[in-house]
């Protein structure tokens, strides 16, 4: 078969090119790599108008479907990181096989968020590695990855120094390493690993990970390890809170009790348990500007009106940052019953829940 005339300015007769690219396929990969390399570089030297140009891509994209996948490979390892191919071709090429898809995928300028989103939907799991380890990594798509919840695309988002993170990106990989190991190496090594991050990465990873978070966080190391301490001290309050709980001797004067000792944790737990509802949840509604919620969340634990203030003092005794107490008209309008205080909180929680206010 002889080669076309590759300094025609277009090709006007698309039958003869279908002839060409018919031929193409039984011919050595030699011959069709010589082809596949002319066409591309009269495709990258054409100023031809949209139409024309048109008109080459697609003669393009058929003859590079046509030959063997590895005159394929040799293309995508050789101008898989170039500007200029048909989008439409490096679709293709993404697509294609592991082999020929990963110069593409990594490199590839043309590929756009569009077009990785769909990949990251229908390819297999090696392409989608491949794209949690592509360097100019979008929000976007590293959001796709994080909703995953997929092991290994995780640990290889979590490699990616270079990708952009929605902003609770490094948030929900750090949460993840409690459960997923093969996330914290690489976390500890992330750029963006913020001192507040370590503090929370510091409290599941062994001996070594921690002296290295230390070493590198040095005027924040004396916090890492208070952190430690601090979740000791919250798993002791939680479970004397729910051994008080099970055996009826947690009360709203026991609640009143722990303030008065300083037992703020201790009184945290207590009143999660009573009021029934998550930590936190009554966590958000401390730092609300108002107390009226947290006066709901008292009267659901028992605590009544009347100790409501001592409530409020007692933790702002104990360096906890709480809203100013309400007025004694509003607590009047604010009594009911601990049923009625329980229904209420749990729809207010449900529907600031919805809104993401407590996520």
């Amino acid at each position: 078969m002889s080669s076309p005339d590759l300094h025609l300015s277009v090709p006007s007769r698309s039958e003869e090119w279908a002839k060409v690219i018919a031929a193409v396929r039984s011919r050595p990969a030699a011959d069709q790599t010589r082809l596949v390399m002319g066409v591309a570089d009269l495709y990258s030297r054409h100023d031809a108008s949209p139409p024309q140009l048109g008109k080459l891509a697609a003669i393009f994209i058929e003859l590079v479907r046509s030959v063997e996948a590895q005159v394929r490979q040799g293309l995508s390892e050789r101008l898989g990181a170039t500007d200029w191919l048909p989008h439409g071709l490096v679709q293709m090429l993404a697509s294609d096989e592991i082999a020929i898809a990963r110069p593409v995928i990594s490199a590839s300028p043309l590929l756009n968020d569009a077009d990785l989103l769909h990949l990251l939907a229908s390819a297999s799991t090696e392409h989608r590695l491949q794209i949690a380890l592509r360097p100019d990594l979008g929000a976007a798509v590293s959001e796709a990855i994080l909703n995953t919840d997929e092991t290994l695309l995780l640990t290889a988002l979590a490699s990616n120094g270079c990708a952009q993170m929605p902003a609770d990106g490094m948030m929900r990989l750090v949460n993840a390493s409690e459960h997923i190991i093969s996330l914290r190496q690489p976390l500890l090594d992330h750029p963006n690993l913020t001192e507040t991050l370590a503090e929370r990465l510091y409290l599941w990873v062994g001996d070594i990970m921690q002296q290295t978070l230390c070493e590198r966080f040095p005027h924040h190391a004396d916090q890492l390890r208070l952190a430690v301490d601090d979740s000791v001290r919250v798993l002791a309050d939680a479970r004397v809170a729910l051994k008080m709980h099970d055996t009826g001797r947690l009360t709203p004067a026991s609640l009143l009790r722990f303030l008065r000792e300083g037992r703020r944790g201790l009184f945290m737990q207590g009143l999660c348990l009573l009021a029934e509802i998550r930590t936190d949840e009554a966590d958000a509604i401390i730092r609300q500007p108002s107390a009226r919620q947290f006066y709901l969340v008292c009267l659901a634990a028992g605590i009544d009106r009347a100790a409501f203030p001592e409530t409020l003092e007692g933790l702002r005794h104990a360096g906890v940052s709480v809203p100013p107490p309400l007025i004694d008209t509003e607590l009047r309008l604010g009594e009911r019953d601990r049923y009625q205080a329980k229904l209420e909180l749990r729809a207010l929680l449900d529907s600031v829940a919805h809104a993401h206010i407590f996520h």
